[in-house]
């Protein structure tokens, strides 16, 4: 999706206290899942989206859950970006993509629909990663595989 496709896509959902919502999950061959192994996933997209944000790991603050599930947020003046990995866990569709990433932009320069718009094309460009964006009201905002009427 170039750009202008991009606004055209995320523009619409933003607005004040409005968020993106990005549910991930490792990409296989053909776009199907990726075997899951949540630890090495989990290291992956943080490595991944500090590199599209320009973030540093000591700029997140992480939590760990019993499960071993993880949670990771990054706050500052520009952004407020949370990522959190658990287990898939029965439904068909999200179970596919088990990660759940929340941005907002702080920034008075760049809107948060611009911060989601250039984080789902980055993590999309990877080539690693199945991607669905939802907006703060749950509506599908785009997907990078089908989703049928799934959602």
């Amino acid at each position: 999706m170039n750009d202008s496709a991009l606004s055209k896509t995320f523009e619409p959902y933003d607005g004040y206290g409005k968020d993106f919502y990005f549910h991930i999950g490792p990409a296989g061959g053909s776009g199907e899942p990726a075997p899951w192994d949540r630890a090495a996933f989990a290291e992956q997209l943080r490595r991944d989206v500090e590199a599209a944000l320009s973030l540093t790991a000591d700029a997140g603050r992480v939590i760990t859950g019993p499960t071993g599930d993880s949670a990771r947020w990054y706050d500052n003046d520009e952004l407020l970006v949370s990522v959190n990995v658990g287990d898939p866990e029965g439904d068909p569709l999200l179970d596919r993509v088990p990660a759940l990433l929340m941005a907002r932009s702080r920034s008075q320069e760049r809107a948060t629909w611009e911060l989601a718009a250039d984080l789902y094309r980055d993590l999309c460009a990877l080539g690693t990663y199945l991607v669905i964006v939802d907006s703060h009201n749950g509506d599908l905002v785009t997907a990078n595989f089908d989703v049928g009427d799934d959602w």
